[in-house]
C-alpha cells in the first residue's frame, strides 16, 4: 500500500472540494433554469413602494437568460398615426410613452453561492449592456418562488427592491 504524503493528502483535499463546491453550485445554477413571471416588487428606503404581477418572462437556461417586462402599469396603445411614413413629434411622443415601462435583455447569467450575475448583451436600454455593467443580486430560492435583491448602487440614494418571481409550470 503506498503512502500519500501530507502536500499529496491536501491537495486530493483541495480537488475534492473543489469539484463538490462545482457540483454544488451547477445544482443551485441549475434549479434557477425554467419560466418565471415577475409577482411582487417591493422597494424600501428612496423609491420606496410595492407593485404586484407584472406581465413579464423571465427564462434562465443553461447559463442563459432572456427577461422581459411590461412594467408595472397598464400600457396604453398610442393612437394610430395620421400617416404612418411621417410621423408629427406628438405621436412619436406618444409611441414612446408606448414602449417606455417595457424592459427587455438577454444574455448570459452565472451563479456563485446566493449571488446571480446577468450579463446582458442585448437590451432595449442601450446602458444597460454598456455603461452599467453586469447585474449583480442575491437571490433565494425557496420551490416554485425565487426572490431576486438588489440594493442602490454607489453614490444613489439608498434603496433595496426585493422582486419576486413565481416558476411557470
Amino acid at each position: 500500500m503506498s503512502r500519500i504524503s501530507r502536500a499529496g493528502r491536501f491537495g486530493l483535499a483541495a480537488i475534492a472540494f473543489g469539484l463538490s463546491a462545482s457540483a454544488a453550485q451547477a445544482a443551485t445554477k441549475g434549479h434557477l433554469d425554467g419560466v418565471w413571471t415577475i409577482t411582487k416588487v417591493v422597494t424600501t428606503g428612496a423609491s420606496a413602494g410595492t407593485t404586484t404581477a407584472q406581465a413579464s418572462v423571465i427564462i434562465f437556461d443553461n447559463g442563459y437568460y432572456a427577461y422581459v417586462s411590461g412594467g408595472s402599469k397598464p400600457r396604453q396603445a398610442a393612437p394610430a398615426p395620421k400617416n404612418a411614413d411621417m410621423l408629427t413629434d406628438t405621436e412619436k411622443l406618444a409611441k414612446d410613452a408606448e414602449w417606455e415601462a417595457v424592459t427587455g435583455q438577454a444574455g448570459t447569467f452565472d451563479v456563485k453561492g446566493t449571488m446571480i450575475t446577468r450579463h446582458p448583451t442585448v437590451a432595449k436600454n442601450v446602458s444597460v449592456m454598456t455603461t452599467d455593467g453586469p447585474i449583480t443580486q442575491e437571490f433565494k430560492l425557496s420551490g416554485d418562488s425565487l426572490l431576486l435583491i438588489s440594493k442602490s448602487l454607489a453614490g444613489r440614494p439608498a434603496s433595496e427592491t426585493v422582486t419576486t418571481l413565481t416558476r411557470l409550470r
